[in-house]
């Protein structure tokens, strides 16, 4: 690797890190390392034993798979991500209570590493929205939630001054800001095209107008957790600094930091040449002020009709409540459904909850996100494929079955769903979704 730096951001390194500059310099020519998270949910086995020391689920692989053609990513089973960035994990485990029943929101959400962290942080009783602006990477989002398989979950696609006018008020909100990208040169050597100077007072100013906004969404006593994928001042410790200027917010600081991170004044900054991951930055501060017009209102949890598919296709029924959303049936755990209508008509809501599926007739189309979700019934009948058949199932091919069932089914791979399939007979119906197909070559 070669990667050609711009003479600016080469001047601002020397800067910041002085006689660490040539190593880190030199770190951006050496191969990124590829790691990911696994999903406690859905646990299997992975070859690796080099753990992420910041995160108990993380782990980095020797090379780097194609992972489109495994059937177990696929299945939601882990989740790809930069492993500097599954610090936020490590962050939320010294400052929440994983028994209390809290909302949370991830503002900048897409692709959605760290909405998928937070589902695995947060209790069950809890409620994640995942907010995305841009629509196709709401999309992307959306389909790597419906792989995670948590129903404890709403997707929105707002800003954040929109939020702010809503008046709802959160216990968490994430802000992985929009930035300049300096952390990611390794892994995307196009980015240092896109850099300049300018750039970054850009996405200052733009990180300055979201934690404005978003602030007033924060309850009293709600943990803001403020990350980048750069290494600037004014884009990390100086957005901080500004906010703990106001008096509304206090510093936290995290205990027993593995060692190659750096304690900057106000958080933790990952260089590539002191820890085995890219550019990151994080800080976590505690709202001390109550400057919102009204108080968090005491959210009750909401029941609505029992549809009778809950009986039939989730594990806990009981736990759930059914509504019709735009054509589909929803199963949403009781919490999250009061969250739902709170924010009904005054956030654009994309998807909530687990959707069953929808009526059709006197038949029922079971949707794709429930055959991947943790909740489904485990009496729902299963038939295990060959990788190969895996694959050619995923390519929304025709699979050929030696089985007499006749009916609705979830195929899986190593036990593992992967989504829906109708026996009829003389021959076998697939219906993974048209959008998600691989297009691959099978190897």
């Amino acid at each position: 690797m070669n990667i050609q730096l711009p003479e600016a951001f080469i001047l601002r390194i020397n800067e910041y890190l002085s006689d660490e500059a040539a190593a880190f310099i030199d770190s951006l020519n050496t191969a990124a390392p590829t790691s990911i998270r696994i999903n406690p949910e859905k646990e299997t086995e992975i070859s690796s034993d080099q753990l992420v020391p910041w995160c108990d689920t993380g782990y980095y692989l020797t090379e780097r798979p194609v992972f489109t053609l495994d059937p177990l990513f696929q299945a939601g089973c882990y989740y790809v991500q930069e492993a500097a960035s599954m610090f936020l994990g490590f962050a939320l485990k010294q400052t929440i209570d994983i028994n209390e029943t809290i909302t949370a929101l991830d503002l900048c959400a897409a692709p959605g590493g760290k909405s998928t962290h937070l589902l695995t942080s947060i209790s069950k009783n809890s409620t994640l929205i995942s907010n995305e602006i841009i629509p196709n990477r709401n999309k992307t989002l959306r389909d790597n939630l419906t792989k995670w398989g948590f129903a404890n979950s709403i997707v929105t696609q707002n800003d954040a001054s929109q939020f702010a006018a809503s008046g709802f008020l959160f216990d968490v909100i994430v802000v992985d800001a929009p930035c300049s990208g300096e952390g990611l040169f390794r892994k995307d050597p196009t980015a240092t095209n896109e850099w300049s100077v300018e750039n970054v007072k850009l996405c200052s100013a733009r990180q300055s107008n979201i934690l404005n906004d978003i602030k007033e969404c924060l309850i009293q006593n709600g943990l803001l957790f403020y990350s980048t994928c750069t290494y600037e001042p004014a884009e990390n410790d100086q957005q901080i600094e500004r906010l703990l200027a106001s008096g509304e917010f206090e510093l936290i600081r995290l205990n027993n930091i593995p060692e190659g991170i750096t304690n900057t004044q106000y958080g933790y900054q990952f260089y590539p040449h002191k820890t085995k991951g890219e550019g990151f930055y994080l800080s976590v501060l505690r709202k001390t002020a109550n400057t919102n017009s009204k108080t968090k209102e005491k959210r009750k949890e909401s029941k609505t009709n029992v549809d009778p598919h809950l009986n039939t296709f989730l594990k806990k029924s009981e736990n759930f409540s059914s509504i019709n959303f735009k054509g589909f049936i929803l199963a949403i755990p009781h919490h999250t459904l009061s969250v739902f209508h709170q924010i009904n008509h005054k956030i654009h809501i994309k998807s909530a909850g687990l959707t069953l599926g929808t009526p059709k007739g006197k038949d029922f189309i079971p949707a794709h996100e429930l055959a991947l979700s943790i909740d489904l019934n485990n009496n729902i009948t299963r038939i295990e494929l060959s990788r190969e058949d895996a694959l050619i199932y995923m390519k929304c091919d025709a699979i050929k079955l030696l089985n007499d069932y006749k009916g609705w089914a979830v195929v899986t791979y190593q036990n593992k769903a992967l989504g829906w399939i109708k026996l009829v007979p003389g021959r076998v119906n697939n219906y993974f979704p048209k959008d998600l197909r691989i297009k691959m070559e099978i190897k």
